[in-house]
């Protein structure tokens, strides 16, 4: 994928992320039981959107990389 496209994706992972650690998509969540990797299931749903974002920042920083050399 070109780096106009991991532009686009980190922009509307981003925008999705913030939505669904704030209050609405959050309280949806917000039981702390059934414990998903030992955490409770509200730190388990945030902690997945980090690692996400993560994701997605890593291969913007590729396809930044690829850019840059071409």
């Amino acid at each position: 994928m070109t780096l106009r496209h991991w532009q686009r994706i980190a922009w509307i992972y981003h925008i999705a992320f913030a939505a669904a650690v704030t209050w609405p998509m959050q309280a949806l969540v917000n039981t702390p039981d059934p414990f998903v990797l030992g955490l409770p299931r509200q730190m388990a749903w945030a902690a997945f959107w980090v690692l996400g974002s993560l994701f997605v920042l890593w291969r913007l920083d590729a396809a930044r990389a690829r850019s840059d050399d071409a």
